[in-house]
């Protein structure tokens, strides 16, 4: 995984442990095997989305070419997301 905003990730990932949410490390443990997919092999680059505590992440081929294109996004109370979801939810969810 390539830290695109390194400041940004670090501090969101303080603020994760410091109120005792384990949902963004396991996101991020997902984005991680999607790197390893025997069939399309990427690297995942993260970057620092206008949302708060959030991500933009892009999958990027050896070649150059972009895959999927998402959010790791962050749903607070109150949730400033701007991102739909079917019922409330604390913490941070893949969005594609």
């Amino acid at each position: 995984m390539k830290i695109m905003c390194q400041e940004h990730y670090g501090k969101v990932v303080q603020y994760a442990e410091s109120i005792g949410d384990k949902t963004l490390h396991e996101c991020l443990k997902r984005l991680e095997r999607r790197e390893q997919n025997p069939h399309h092999p990427c690297e995942i680059e993260l970057y620092k989305d206008f949302a708060p505590h959030s991500f933009l992440f892009k999958e990027r081929y050896p070649d150059g070419r972009l895959g999927v294109v998402g959010g790791l996004v962050y749903h607070g109370q109150p949730d400033r997301s701007c991102c739909f979801i079917d019922e409330p939810f604390h913490g941070w969810m893949t969005h594609t």
